[in-house]
């Protein structure tokens, strides 16, 4: 019977800085126990995923985000000391999976040649989206009347960390700072979540450990998920466990283009909140395949608007819709053949340069009708907001799409829970600033202290403007998850990222439905996994002996030489692992490469 663990005793109430999990919980990696995971944010809840992964050479973390809801905001560093941190793995450039790193170099956790090691369309998003933060984070700060955390000089800093790399892998000390010593072998597959999001696997000693990142396989311009390699421990995210499967893409599209139809059609305003990365470039492209539907006097009167942190972001996706390594063959075989390379803005799409640009969209004498792609998806930062309270100042008609995830703590989460409460009108206190030098004279719109005692606006529209079209999501549901993990076939399950309901869901779901799971756990902030297993799984680990250490080249520099090669042999045992060759042809094989691989090192010696 597969045992569902959701209790952690031992670890204190409330420990201090200083408290070290991996000693108070007696775990230390081992040739037996390669690596010791610890939890240091997204238990429980959608954001600050981060996970440390202590090795018996190297300390490395996978992901290092930012809470954009409510809850802390940053990962816990409890008991990590200065200079420890010999590398980070980031799966992909969403803030909730990056937004910690400045704060891990402003904190000096870092070692001072350790790297961020990320896909290469990882590495151009993450840099858009931490610029964006660091105004954010800028803003709050000095609003609240307290010290940032970090600034310009440590976000730069972070920035020439980045180690961009394809699809693949090799060692982990040839890509990090860690030592020559350490025997562990890196791998990223492509996710499907994000443009460049990928999966991890890392492996030695015969013990293997998968870290999901955020699953997605359901954007149309992205690739499919790869199919991970078998391990004895899966930590995998939880967003949508609770969702047996999703609306399907193809309805939701639908939907949300008969909604932005109609609106137009009254001529109401639309507004589309959105996630800059990745949700506002699969509304874009949709808009661009379907707008040639609309009969030419509606299609006149439309008004695509992409502003603020999705117009840059749109630019970024635009220098990879060439390459099928990262978009789907559809995307590149429709910029080939149309010679567009702009696949992402319909034709005569708006970018504001301004505040006088967006007063002049909501003008009541233009003939156009907006439809606004804006920033945040949950409402909270950005200018999304701000639209929203200019709409609601200016009276009238409007139309407010909320196409995603709304995180506890954002406006976003409260004008959905009082939407879904079946209210007439909907009220919402928010710290935005008007697009002129004051809002329009309306009772909509009011002076207000909020909670925090800085002054903002309460602002009031009818329920009746909100429309939710679920099915967006680029998260995997519940069948998307079980499916991958049945391709992990691991004995331990970890759970993180997700809300409590939606873990519990996915717990049970693969308890019952994979076959291969004798423990599923609700991880625990700070609460140490141990990755170990009396299996074997027969994996190539290369150590400094089988490298040697002659004069004229070092250990470093023949581990980077032989990372290409490493990262070929994985792909080869995953190919034939999948034409079902048997385990003796597979440890022959990576017998065979090794061989070769010291024989060329022992010449070379010589």
């Amino acid at each position: 019977m597969t045992e569902i663990n959701d209790e952690y005793p031992w670890l204190p109430a409330d420990p201090g800085p200083d408290f070290d999990p991996l000693a108070h919980a007696d775990l230390a990696p081992s040739k037996q126990c390669p690596f010791v995971v610890v939890p240091r944010g997204g238990a429980r809840e959608v954001g600050r995923s981060c996970y440390q992964v202590e090795t018996e050479h190297a300390t490395y973390l996978v992901d290092c985000g930012l809470n954009q809801g409510a809850g802390t905001d940053y990962p816990a560093f409890h008991g990590l000391s200065r200079g420890q941190v010999d590398g980070v793995f980031l799966t992909h450039a969403h803030i909730d999976h990056s937004g910690g790193l400045p704060v891990l170099e402003a904190e000096g956790y870092l070692a001072d040649d350790a790297t961020i090691v990320t896909t290469r369309p990882t590495a151009a998003l993450a840099d858009l989206l931490l610029e964006d933060s660091l105004k954010i984070h800028r803003q709050e700060a000095a609003a609240q009347g307290r010290q940032q955390r970090f600034t310009d000089r440590h976000l730069d800093a972070v920035l020439d960390r980045f180690h961009p790399i394809d699809y693949g892998g090799g060692l982990a000390a040839g890509a990090t700072d860690a030592p020559d010593t350490d025997p562990t072998i890196f791998r990223f597959g492509d996710a499907a979540h994000l443009l460049g999001s990928a999966w991890l696997s890392l492996r030695a000693h015969d013990q293997q450990v998968v870290f999901s990142g955020d699953l997605g396989g359901r954007a149309p311009h992205l690739r499919d998920i790869e199919a991970p390699p078998e391990a004895t421990t899966l930590f995998i995210e939880s967003t949508y466990g609770g969702t047996h499967t999703h609306t399907a893409m193809s309805d939701a599209r639908r939907r949300l283009f008969e909604t932005i139809r109609n609106a137009v059609e009254q001529r109401h305003p639309v507004l589309v909140p959105t996630f800059a990365v990745g949700r506002a470039q699969l509304i874009l492209g949709d808009l661009d395949t379907r707008l040639d539907q609309l009969s030419d006097d509606l299609r006149d009167r439309v008004e695509i608007v992409v502003d603020g942190l999705a117009q840059e972001a749109t630019d970024r996706y635009h220098g990879f819709v060439t390459d099928d390594e990262w978009v789907a063959d559809a995307v590149v075989n429709r910029v080939t053949e149309s010679g567009r390379d702009e696949p992402f803005l319909p034709a005569g799409t708006t970018r504001p340069s301004g505040d006088p640009d967006r007063r002049a969209l909501l003008a009541e004498d233009t003939d156009t009708v907006p439809v606004v792609i804006s920033p945040s998806g949950m409402l909270t930062g950005g200018n999304s907001p701000r639209y929203l309270a200019e709409l609601a100042a200016r009276g009238g008609a409007a139309r407010v799409i909320l196409t995603g995830y709304q995180a506890v703590g954002t406006h976003g989460r409260e004008i959905q829970s009082q939407f879904r409460g079946d209210v007439e009108e909907i009220t919402v206190e928010m710290d935005v600033t008007p697009f002129g030098t004051d809002w329009p004279d309306s009772p909509t719109v009011a002076p207000t202290t909020l909670d925090d005692g800085t002054r903002g606006v309460r602002v009031r529209f009818p329920a009746s403007w909100i429309t939710e079209t679920g099915g967006l999501s680029g998260h995997a549901s519940q069948y998307g998850l079980r499916e991958f993990a049945r391709r992990v076939s691991p004995e331990s399950v970890g759970l993180i990222h997700g809300p409590d309901h939606a873990q519990q869901s996915l717990a049970e779901d693969l308890a019952k439905n994979v076959t291969s799971v004798e423990r599923v756990t609700r991880t625990g902030l700070l609460s140490p996994v141990p990755v170990e297993s009396d299996a074997e799984f027969h994996l190539p680990t290369l150590t400094a002996e089988m490298i040697g250490d002659g004069e004229d080249i070092s250990v470093t520099e023949r581990v980077a030489e032989l990372t290409e090669q490493v990262a070929l042999l994985t792909e080869r045992l995953d190919a034939l692992e999948e034409d079902a060759v048997t385990s003796a042809d597979v440890r022959a094989l990576v017998e065979r490469e090794l061989s070769d691989d010291e024989r060329e090192l022992s010449d070379d010696d010589e």
